[in-house]
């Protein structure tokens, strides 16, 4: 079934599109979509779940409906990309509560900083701190949307 050594067939890759849009879906509910029996479903879960392939559950939030609706990615590329530099700015979005999620990338930035601020000023104070460290440019996200797989 689902391990590090063995593809992951067109019946895992439905039920990971199911979960993912509804992640609270019974097994009885996800037997239904997915055309198989409760209890093949019931195992299918589990191995994904054994294999690593789904690594936990969690609540979709709305930023805006929790006082953080100032959203941006905002991409720094250290001044000098030294480990410290990095590291440097990695705590910065560890410890401040706008930082949603961080990205290390390859490219001609080193990271990416997606960004769920309460307000400009408190987003300007996160760019200003990172600043530090090296060149910053802030993108606002005026939308989103999800790819359904």
């Amino acid at each position: 079934m689902a391990s590090t050594s063995h593809q992951l067939d067109d019946v895992d890759w439905l039920i990971i599109r199911e979960l993912r849009r509804d992640a609270r879906m019974s097994f009885r509910n996800l037997a239904q979509v997915i055309h198989l029996s409760p209890a093949a479903t019931t195992a299918r879960v589990h191995a994904l779940e054994a294999a690593g392939v789904i690594t936990g559950y969690s609540a979709s939030l709305d930023p805006k409906k929790l006082g953080r609706g100032t959203r941006a990615l905002v991409r720094i590329s250290a001044t000098s990309a030294t480990t410290r530099s990095v590291a440097a700015a990695q705590e910065i979005g560890k410890n401040h509560p706008a930082v949603r999620e961080v990205f290390m990338l390859l490219g001609d930035s080193d990271l990416l900083f997606y960004v769920e601020a309460a307000d400009i000023a408190e987003l300007d104070a996160l760019v200003t701190d990172l600043g530090s460290y090296g060149q910053t440019t802030t993108s606002m996200v005026v939308d989103s949307f999800l790819n359904p797989d």
